[in-house]
């Protein structure tokens, strides 16, 4: 590994390196997410999407126009080895449904981040991770439309292990919309919250 990750705090890279995520949802929050983490040298991505790249994504998602039509996880993945090709990432292009969940989230990975759009997504992978995972730390979002003020978003520990990231209330739908600085500021988060816990920092 060359010195892209000369600028992290000491003894960071090394523990980053050996940890493993998890990601499922590989859109405004998942593909933000996965570039950050990367960025602070994680080593091992899991990241699971069944959708493809569309114009209307890349106002907020880590794509190019060049990759429209192109399923997200095989554009992140080569987004994110143009960062680090030293990045070990599975990529799992299927719908993350719970019958599945078993089979496609390991027990053995360091955290989960739930990035998903719909509420029904949402509950059905925190209810999994907080019944099935519960030893692993899950990361979820509550509220990320619209143009809320920063203030608005915050943080909460949920029961077990989960950890929620959000205003708790605005919904995506064609009234508020969604905007990349907002979107950008709640992955942030996620990715921060996550790199802390990885580091065993509460």
């Amino acid at each position: 590994m060359d010195n892209i990750f000369s600028a992290n705090p000491p003894g960071v890279t090394e523990i980053l390196n050996g940890k493993t995520v998890f990601v499922a949802g590989a859109g405004g929050l998942g593909s933000n997410v996965c570039l950050m983490l990367t960025r602070a040298g994680v080593g091992n991505v899991i990241v699971v999407d069944f959708d493809c790249v569309e114009a209307s994504n890349l106002n907020r998602q880590q794509y190019f126009r060049d990759q429209i039509g192109m399923p997200k996880v095989i554009a992140l993945k080569e987004n994110l080895l143009r960062i680090n090709p030293e990045l070990k990432i599975n990529t799992i292009e299927q719908k993350l449904t719970a019958d599945n969940c078993t089979e496609l989230i390991p027990e053995e990975v360091d955290l989960i981040f739930e990035c998903f759009d719909s509420a029904e997504a949402k509950a059905m992978l925190t209810s999994f991770a907080l019944s099935e995972r519960s030893n692993i730390p899950t990361i979820a979002v509550s509220g990320v439309a619209g143009i809320g003020a920063c203030e608005d978003i915050t943080t909460s520990k949920g029961p077990g292990q989960l950890y929620i990231v959000g205003d708790g209330i605005s919904e995506m739908n064609t009234e508020t919309g969604t905007i990349s600085s907002r979107v950008s500021q709640v992955s942030a988060i996620q990715a921060h919250i996550g790199i802390r816990l990885l580091l065993g920092l509460k």
